[in-house]
């Protein structure tokens, strides 16, 4: 598709709107995140001779998962909502400068933030939501990201963006750009400016170069900033991170 063409598909400022999910949405973002990163990203995770026969059990699974998060006073959720029909476009999770140091994805996150106590699971409900997961790669994966964004920002306070995706028929449309901004201009409102960190394939590299972030690794982000007035992001957008 053309620059041109990109334009003329976005979506008038006006027919959207940026807002809290809920905990009703969490099985959007379920869905959401089983599209957008597909087989090679949940494969190692949740191989296919783990899963359950029916996706609707494996969407369910994550989405309590999901719930619990929810009751992170620094976690935010956001939606971009298509105005004419009500109908999310895509969805961010940010977790705040506040938010405490702990990867809301780990196993260990239900303990941690006491969601088990918040939520009324038993121990059941615990072993059910993690069915049809490698335990093991699961865990390996999530604290490799903690190692790295621990290296990166240390003990400093910053905005981590986790996840990011934009539903495919709203794909290229603006919907991206606006789930980054409600958060860059957060971050800039501070003094001094607080940092952004995201993970990110190498495709959405020049996406997120066009909003200040700079790579720092192999999939690793961070913006310390806005950019020069002369350097304004372009149309272009990443659809998931």
């Amino acid at each position: 598709m053309s620059t041109d063409d990109t334009k003329k598909s976005r979506i008038p400022s006006s027919d959207l709107r940026v807002e809290y999910c809920t905990e009703a949405d969490a099985e959007q973002i379920a869905v959401g995140m089983y599209e957008a990163f597909g087989e090679g990203w949940w494969g190692s995770i949740e191989p296919q001779a783990m899963r359950p026969p029916l996706e609707s059990t494996r969407v369910s699974r994550l989405a309590k998962r999901v719930r619990g998060t929810f009751s992170n006073p620094d976690m935010h959720w956001l939606k971009a909502v298509y105005v004419p029909t009500n109908s999310i476009a895509g969805i961010a999770g940010w977790m705040g400068p506040d938010h405490p140091f702990h990867n809301i994805w780990l196993r260990s996150a239900a303990e941690f933030f006491g969601w088990a106590e918040k939520c009324k699971w038993s121990e059941a409900d615990m072993e059910d939501m993690w069915a049809g997961t490698d335990k093991e790669a699961w865990d390996e994966k999530f604290l490799k990201y903690e190692r790295v964004r621990k290296e990166i920002v240390g003990e400093e306070k910053h905005w981590y963006l986790a996840p990011l995706f934009t539903f495919p028929e709203f794909q290229g449309k603006g919907v991206a750009s606006l789930l980054l901004r409600w958060a860059i201009e957060k971050a800039d409102a501070t003094d001094p400016v607080t940092p952004l960190y995201l993970e990110s394939s190498l495709a959405g590299y020049p996406i997120y170069k066009r909003f200040g972030f700079v790579p720092i690794k192999d999939y690793n982000m961070l913006r310390r900033g806005p950019l020069p007035e002369t350097d304004e992001p372009k149309e272009a957008e990443a659809d998931k991170a």
